[in-house]
C-alpha cells in the first residue's frame, strides 16, 4: 500500500498535522502549492490525504483549484483532514462534492481543532468594518488542542490502516445548509467580508473566489526592514518586493502567512492587527514554510 498527503498551511497547523499522519502512514508528504499549478495532479499512490485549513465555513479556493487537476480518484482510497478554529462546519461535505465531480469519493473526513489566529470582530457598533483583530489563544489552550490531536491521530491512524469508510466529520449541519439553500454567502457574507477588506468596486467572483481581493487591506508599518520573507512565505506567489516594500497582487488565498511569519510584525490587516499577537505552530519551523511553494 502507497500513500501519499498533501497539504496546504498558513499557520503552519495543517502542516503539523499533514507530518504527522504522513509518518504514521508512511507516506510521501507534497504541499498543494507546489503542484496546484501543474496542468494535472497524478499520483500512482493509492491512498490519498487531503489536509487543509477551514477558511470562512468553507475549503480555501487553492483546494478547489488543486481537486479540480486531479486525475484518477475512482479507485483510490481518499482522505481528509480539515483544522479549524470555531467548527469543521461541512467543510469536508464540500471537498467530496469537489472529488465526486472528478469520479472518486472521500472515503473518511476528520475534523481537528487547531489554535485560531483569523480576524474575529470586537463588536463594536461604531466603526464595526474596521474593529477587527487577531484572535488569541492562550498557551494552555493551545497545548490542550495539541493534546487532543495526540490522541486523535491513534485512532485515524487504525482507520487508515484497514481503509475504513467513515462519516465526514462536520457540525452545525442545519445551519450551513440553510445559509447556502438562501445562498446567504454569495450575497450578506461576500458583501461584508470584502468591506472589511476595504474592497472598492464591483466583482462578479463567486465569494470562494472574491476573498483572493482581501488582500487589499494589508500593509507593511514603518518597521518593514525589506527582509522579503512575506514574498518568499506566500503558497500563491502573491506578493512582490517593489522597492523594498510588499506589493499584494489578488490572488491571495486568505492564509495569512504573511501576517504571522513577519520576523518584525510589521504586516497588518486594515488597523485592527497592529497590537495583536502572531501564531504559529511551535512545532513548524519557518524553514517548512518557505520550502511548502517549491515544486516537487
Amino acid at each position: 500500500m502507497s500513500g501519499i498527503v498533501y497539504y496546504f498551511t498558513g499557520t503552519g497547523n495543517s502542516l503539523a498535522i499533514a507530518r504527522d499522519i504522513a509518518e504514521t502512514i508512511n507516506a510521501e508528504l507534497i504541499s498543494i502549492s507546489s503542484v496546484v499549478e501543474n496542468e494535472t495532479v497524478k499520483t500512482d499512490a493509492d491512498m490519498i490525504g487531503i489536509i487543509f485549513p477551514v477558511y470562512h465555513q468553507g475549503i480555501p479556493y487553492i483546494i478547489k483549484r488543486f481537486v479540480n487537476k486531479m486525475v484518477n480518484l475512482d479507485k483510490k482510497y481518499v482522505f481528509g483532514v480539515c483544522t479549524y478554529g470555531d467548527s469543521p462546519g461541512i467543510s469536508l461535505e464540500y471537498l467530496d462534492k469537489a472529488i465526486k465531480s472528478k469520479g472518486g469519493r472521500l472515503s473518511a473526513g476528520y475534523g481537528v481543532r487547531m489554535p485560531y489566529n483569523y480576524l474575529t470582530p470586537s463588536f463594536v457598533i461604531k466603526d464595526f468594518f474596521n474593529s477587527f483583530g487577531l484572535r488569541e489563544i492562550t498557551i494552555e489552550k493551545q497545548q490542550k488542542m495539541f493534546n487532543d490531536w495526540d490522541k486523535k491521530l491513534e485512532g485515524i491512524k487504525e482507520d487508515l490502516q484497514s481503509r475504513k469508510i467513515g462519516k465526514l466529520e462536520t457540525q452545525a449541519k442545519i445551519i450551513e445548509k440553510l445559509v447556502d439553500f438562501l445562498n446567504l454567502r454569495e450575497t450578506l457574507q461576500k458583501t461584508v467580508w470584502l468591506k472589511i477588506a476595504r474592497f472598492e468596486g464591483y466583482t462578479n467572483l463567486s465569494f470562494v473566489e472574491s476573498l483572493q481581493l482581501m488582500d487589499s487591506a494589508f500593509n507593511c508599518d514603518e518597521r518593514c526592514n525589506g527582509c522579503g520573507i512575506c514574498s518568499k512565505i506566500c503558497p500563491v506567489k502573491n506578493i512582490k518586493m517593489v522597492e523594498g516594500r510588499p506589493l499584494w497582487q489578488h490572488h491571495c488565498e486568505q492564509c495569512f502567512a504573511c501576517l504571522q511569519w513577519c520576523p518584525k510584525e510589521t504586516v497588518q490587516f486594515r488597523n485592527g492587527t497592529m497590537c495583536g499577537k502572531r501564531y504559529h505552530h511551535p512545532k513548524v519551523k519557518l524553514s517548512d514554510m518557505l520550502s511548502q511553494g517549491e515544486c516537487s
